[in-house]
């Protein structure tokens, strides 16, 4: 059955590798001076955001589920019970509806039925013609007829669909949701106070991270995108496998895979994913806001689920539509030993706002939480981002190690921004390597789909579009000095503190939230390990002083629940 399966993922990826959407066409009727202009809006039902305002307050709170940016409205407007035709003196005819949702600031749709002839295009646009998609044309058509579209701006939209004189009547095109966007994720934002909603300490991704990163990571954006799920709103990665055939495989989180308005499992056959948005004048964890980036919008839409599992949240999908060579990008490598690396970064969308980084300057530490109803679930834990954050939305999101390899998944967390600095609280990303083998079946594991030759490769690295390697640098390895140093191991609630300073004598004071000490010593030897287990859940301040002059503070998170 596996093999058959790969059969057909394949035939998709050769059927659809031209489909793309972007808003460089024109529709039809643009260019016609006698369309008729007397279509009745249809008005979308108005929306009780109290309601929708206090289930978000809730939800948001909750790592297991997406960011919710719309909610979905239920219609049932196809070919043959709504819109306006035009017929046109060739024969060719157009069909255009005009979909009216008041005050929203964008507006994306659902095609329960989607089956376009070859010839054939459908646009989306605005009123005042500011914003243009397409075209979807028959290259986009699936075997269940599923569409989602991207987004719109603005709560006045029409769709308008081109049907040659020779293919009449073999278009069929049903809408079954409407998508109101109340905290939508584009340049829309731009108009009110910044682009998207995400907070000031986040830095565009075309910020600096170091010298040991920045030439990776500008390789490696072009590997992420954001993706719309109905109303909800991920991150996630192209990820290469070990025949380096840049086969379309895009990794996300398992609990990305809920539709916040249900509750139930959504069909990624919807999906609409979105490449290479990033800024062009990128800010810098400041209160600028990002300008932004090219208005031809590089998105696809329809995905298959290939591999996934709650145990460590992690999700592989096939995008089904295809990767136009023109949008230059790449599929990351991976990790798949467990080692633990000496820093991390991260690139995602927080909140579905333009392209953002993050990174950690320490190691990240192995923890088992009871993570999203999962007991024991096998994780790394980021204890204090030093660059930038990541929010709802950048869930799914990979983390790279020094040499830009994948080796995890964005499941959750508490870091968020606090002004233009972080909160300090950690974040939790599902373990690559034991995404790599988890559970019996292809249907719950990585490796059948990343290593489809049984090469046995421990890691992979970057690929781009036309097949070849990027020249990516090696980081420098890291210099060999005497230091103090503090580990935090999360599961056993321990604090290990490191003096390789010779005749250097080391003491630690730990203070409370309210500044109160509650454990003090002395570092006795080359290690000591202190035991948090009988502090209560919340955030401490570890003070380190040497004798040899020089201190630091340290934040660490204790949390009983683990």
């Amino acid at each position: 059955m596996r093999c058959k399966l790969i059969i057909l993922l394949g035939l998709f990826s050769i059927v659809f590798v031209n489909a793309q959407v972007t808003n460089k066409g024109v529709p039809k009727s643009w260019e016609m001076q006698n369309a008729k202009k007397s279509i009745s809006p249809i008005l979308m039902k108005s929306i009780d955001f109290k309601k929708i305002n206090a289930e978000d307050a809730i939800n948001d709170k909750k790592d297991n589920i997406p960011f919710r940016f719309g909610h979905e409205l239920s219609v049932n407007l196809g070919l043959d019970n709504a819109g306006v035709w035009d017929q046109l003196e060739n024969g060719d005819r157009i069909w255009r509806i005009n979909i009216v949702s008041k005050g929203a600031t964008t507006l994306n749709f659902i095609f329960n039925v989607f089956q376009i002839p070859n010839g054939a295009t459908l646009y989306l646009y605005n009123d005042d013609r500011s914003d243009v998609l397409g075209a979807y044309t028959d290259v986009f058509n699936r075997p269940d007829k599923m569409l989602g579209t991207w987004l719109i701006e603005g709560d006045d939209i029409w769709i308008e669909y081109y049907e040659p004189a020779s293919v009449k009547g073999q278009g069929k095109l049903n809408i079954s949701k409407v998508i109101h966007g109340y905290r939508s994720v584009t340049d829309a934002m731009a108009r009110r106070k910044d682009l998207g909603s995400s907070d000031n300490c986040n830095h565009d991704v075309d910020c600096t991270v170091g010298n040991d990163f920045d030439a990776i990571k500008d390789e490696l954006k072009r590997s992420v995108a954001l993706f719309i799920l109905g109303g909800g709103v991920c991150s996630g990665t192209l990820i290469n496998n070990t025949s380096n055939d840049r086969a379309p495989y895009f990794l996300s989180a398992n609990h990305c895979f809920v539709n916040n308005d249900t509750g139930q499992m959504d069909n990624p056959a919807t999906w609409a994913f979105r490449f290479n948005w990033i800024s062009p004048n990128p800010s810098c964890g400041t209160a600028a806001a990002s300008t932004d980036g090219d208005r031809t919008q590089e998105t696809t839409s329809g995905a298959t689920i290939l591999a996934r599992n709650e145990k460590t949240d992690v999700l592989l999908v096939n995008i089904d539509t295809g990767l136009p060579e023109e949008w230059d990008l790449n599929w990351a490598g991976w990790d798949r030993s467990g080692n633990v690396p000496s820093f991390v970064v991260g690139i995602h969308h927080p909140e579905g706002d333009i392209m953002k980084v993050c990174r950690e300057d320490q190691s990240p530490s192995k923890s088992l939480l009871n993570f999203n109803g999962e007991p024991q679930t096998e994780i790394w834990e980021i204890s204090d981002w030093d660059i930038g954050v990541t929010e709802r939305g950048s869930s799914g999101s990979a983390i790279f190690d020094p040499s830009g390899r994948i080796i995890g998944q964005l499941a959750g967390g508490g870091a968020a921004c606090s002004g233009l600095d972080d909160n300090g609280l950690p974040d939790f990303y599902g373990r690559f390597d034991v995404s790599w083998d988890f559970g019996t079946t292809d249907e719950t594991r990585l490796s059948n789909w990343l290593d489809p030759t049984n090469t046995g490769d421990l890691t992979t690295d970057i690929v781009s579009q036309d097949g070849t390697v990027p020249p990516t640098p090696t980081p420098p390895a890291p210099e060999e000095k005497e230091e103090v140093t503090l580990f935090v191991d999360t599961f056993k609630a321990v604090v290990t503190i490191s003096n390789t300073i010779t005749d250097n004598v080391v003491t630690y004071s730990i203070y409370n939230i309210s500044g109160a000490l509650v454990d003090s010593g002395q570092v006795t030897g080359e290690k000591e390990d202190i035991d948090m287990t009988s502090k209560s859940s919340g955030m401490y301040f570890v003070f380190i002083e040497n004798s040899v002059g020089g201190s630091f503070t340290q934040k660490v998170i204790v949390n009983q629940r683990f």
